[in-house]
Formats: structure tokens, C-alpha cells, sequence
């Protein structure tokens, strides 16, 4: 599955905390109005009791709605209401003292007193509002809310650039060299992109320096390869001018091959994919071996039952089938590879002692251990080339018969 990203859990995270802080002004809230509705009960208590008080001490007040007034009390004038409340509404408490009955009432958030007495009945309503009406709550549920939401754009606008930045990296790592990631920002997203964008440069102007040394060098070899091919050329004896002009060709494609090796493992070659038959890739394999041709057929083992046809660079796959021949002509006892194909795999195999290192070391560029007879950069080639197709590249060695014995599979 996969993961969230960044941005994601960032948003995640402030919506839980945005959940919670509701929830907090929530119960707040609640707990206000309950502190509200236990003030409201407390003042009718005081007026409840003070007022019996009052009357066992046989004193009556003058002007009963004044005398509730004090407890922010006022008398229902309007019958209709009267009648609603009494109908409709929810009782509190009620409470009974000698021939008196006193009911709290509760009715569209609006708190009432209903006396009920001998003399007369009384529904009184409280002044006191029992919802929260506390305006400095709300302000301040809204200042955390603007808060909370300023925090996370901010910091979603801060994480942003990590998008682009994302994006200049995946653009050099494809090998475009030629990206501008520095940033004019004072934070550690910043910094990373600046150094990032130094790093790119300073990889850049090595990696320039690097094809100018070795296609100076490259340059250089040929100009004497020419003028010895052609001091060769001008030898009266055959045999030896055939060997110095075979030296001289083969001294010519090592170069070239070189010059290919370079943008293949600088990822600055464009390969071209035609259809190809697996004989004729071959036999330009086997060319590039540049043996004697009398001793050609000794040294190579072709059986070809069936005709493949392969999607490849011509030029990059026979090199490197010529690389895997090569090898198992040096390293092999009799000096002798065979290649067939089985079922869309070409197959190489020498005879040999076993390798003394797993053959994970020799796909690498330079081989570590105590090795007389190394392999050089040829295998490292070959994986290079065969994963550019898509092709993959096995390994068996065979105890028994101490066959070695190397599969490309298309």
C-alpha cells in the first residue's frame, strides 16, 4: 500500500487537533450553560427562601413582582405564554413548602418560576440567560481557529517546494544535468534545495571535466592508431604488416568501445531498437573478437537452432556478447565458449575451475580479493547493457562437469 504522504499526514494531524479543539469548546460550552442553569436555580432558591422567610416572620412584601425583580425575576403578563410554558414545558425542580408549590420550569431556553399559592398563581421569568452568551468564548474559539488554520497553510506553503524540489531531482537522475533548484527562502527546505543545487553543479562541472579528459584522450590515441596504420601499410613484409594492421584496428574499436562504455554508464547514450536476427548480432560479436581466422571457428562454438529475433542497439548488444565470449575464452581451460539459444535465451559456457568470489563482485566495476586473472570491467559492461534492454543476465556454474555458464533472457 502506499504511504501517505507528507502533506497528508500534515493535513491529517491538524484536522484531529482542529476536532479536539472543537470538542474542548464544546464541553466549554456546556459547562458554562450548566454554570448558568445552577445560578439560575440558586438565585430562585434565594428568592424562594428568603421570601418564606419573610412570611414566617409575618412580614409580606408590598409588591411582589419588585420583590422578584431583585432576583432577576420578572412576572408573565402575556396569558398565551403562560399557558404555553405550563402546557409545554420541561420541569426542573419542584418544590413544596405548607400550602405553596414552587415549580422551575424550562421552555425555548428560557428559564421560568411558577408559584402556586393560596392567594394567587405566578409565573415568573428568569432575566439571567442560561445559554452561553459569553461573547469573549466565541472570540476566542475564533482567534484558536484562525490560528490553527494560518499554522497549517503556512506550513503547507512551506513543504511546497518539496514538490518542485522532487521533480529537479527525478530530472537528475535521468541525466538532465541543465536544472536550477536554489531557493531565495529563509527556511530548512531552503538550505536543502541550495545545497542540492550546489551539489548538482559542482557534479556537473566534474562530470564535464571528466568526458573532456577522456574524449581529449580518446582524440589523442587515434591521431597516432592513423599514422601507424598507415606506416604499417607501407611494410614490404605480409605477415608482419597484417599483425600491425590488426593491432592497429583492434587498438581503433577498444577506443571506440570506450567511447560507448562512457555514455553508457553516464546514462548520455540513446539507444536504437531495431529487429534484429540473433545470427547476424552474432557473427558481429564474434568479428569484434578480432581472432586470427584460422583459429576462429577453434575458439568459438556457435549452435543457433532457431531463429530469435531480438529488439536491440545492434551495436551495444554484440559488444556485449563479445565481452561475455571473450571472457570465456580466457578463463576457460580449453580456451573454447559455446553459445547456443534455448526457448529465447542465448547461452554461453566455458569450462573452468570455480570462481573464488560470488559472481555479484564480478558484475561490479573492479573486483576485490586476492585475484590473479580479474574479469575488468567486462561483465560490469555486459549488465549494463543487457538491463538497458530489458533483457536479464544469470549465472550457473555446474560443479560436476565445471561448466560455467552465463544466460542472457529476452
Amino acid at each position: 500500500m502506499r504511504e501517505q504522504s507528507l502533506s497528508s499526514k500534515i493535513t491529517i494531524i491538524f484536522v484531529f487537533s482542529l476536532i479536539l479543539l472543537g470538542m474542548f469548546f464544546v464541553l466549554l460550552l456546556k459547562y458554562q450553560e450548566e454554570k448558568n442553569i445552577e445560578h439560575m436555580k440558586q438565585r430562585q432558591f434565594q428568592s424562594i427562601n428568603y421570601l418564606f422567610t419573610l412570611y414566617r416572620n409575618n412580614y409580606t412584601p408590598r409588591n411582589i413582582e419588585e420583590y422578584f425583580h431583585t432576583f432577576d425575576l420578572k412576572k408573565v403578563e402575556n396569558p398565551s405564554l403562560k399557558q404555553a410554558v405550563l402546557d409545554q414545558g420541561t420541569i426542573i425542580y419542584r418544590k413544596s413548602i405548607n400550602l405553596n408549590r414552587f415549580t422551575s420550569i424550562e421552555y425555548n431556553d428560557k428559564y421560568y418560576l411558577f408559584i402556586e399559592s393560596i392567594m394567587t398563581n405566578v409565573l415568573l421569568e428568569s432575566n439571567s440567560t442560561v445559554k452561553n452568551s459569553d461573547k469573549q468564548l466565541w472570540i476566542g474559539f475564533a482567534i484558536a481557529l484562525i490560528i490553527f488554520i494560518s499554522m497549517y497553510i503556512s506550513i503547507i506553503r512551506s513543504i511546497s517546494p518539496l514538490k518542485e524540489l522532487s521533480l529537479k531531482i527525478r530530472e537528475f537522475a535521468s541525466g538532465n544535468m541543465n536544472i536550477d533548484c536554489k531557493s531565495d527562502q529563509d527556511d530548512e527546505i531552503a538550505e536543502v534545495a541550495n545545497e542540492f543545487d550546489r551539489a548538482v553543479k559542482k557534479i556537473s562541472a566534474l562530470m564535464a571535466s571528466r568526458q573532456l579528459f577522456l574524449r581529449t584522450i580518446m582524440h589523442e590515441l587515434k591521431t597516432p592508431i592513423g599514422k601507424g596504420r598507415i606506416v604499417s601499410e607501407m611494410l614490404e613484409d605480409d605477415k608482419a604488416k597484417n599483425r600491425l594492421i590488426t593491432i592497429f584496428e583492434r587498438l581503433d574499436i577498444l577506443i571506440s568501445e570506450f567511447a560507448k562504455i562512457e555514455q553508457l554508464v553516464s546514462q548520455s547514450y540513446t539507444p536504437n531498437f531495431k529487429n534484429y536476427n540473433l545470427i547476424y548480432v552474432l557473427d558481429h560479436a564474434t568479428d569484434l573478437l578480432m581472432l586470427e581466422n584460422d583459429t576462429q571457428a577453434e575458439h568459438v562454438k556457435v549452435d543457433i537452432v532457431e531463429e530469435l529475433i531480438l529488439r536491440a542497439d545492434f551495436e551495444l548488444l554484440a559488444l556485449a556478447m563479445k565481452n561475455l565470449m571473450d571472457n570465456a575464452i580466457k578463463h576457460s581451460v580449453d580456451h573454447v565458449v559455446h553459445v547456443r539459444s534455448d526457448h529465447g535465451a542465448i547461452i554461453f559456457e566455458n569450462s573452468g575451475e570455480k570462481l573464488p568470489l560470488g559472481i555479484e563482485e564480478y558484475l561490479k566495476p573492479f573486483i576485490s580479493g586476492n585475484i590473479k586473472q580479474g574479469l575488468g570491467l567486462g561483465l560490469y559492461i555486459v549488465k549494463n547493457i543487457v538491463e538497458l534492454h530489458d533483457f536479464s543476465l544469470e549465472y550457473y556454474y555446474f560443479e560436476e562437469k565445471k561448466i560455467h555458464q552465463f544466460k542472457i533472457i529476452t
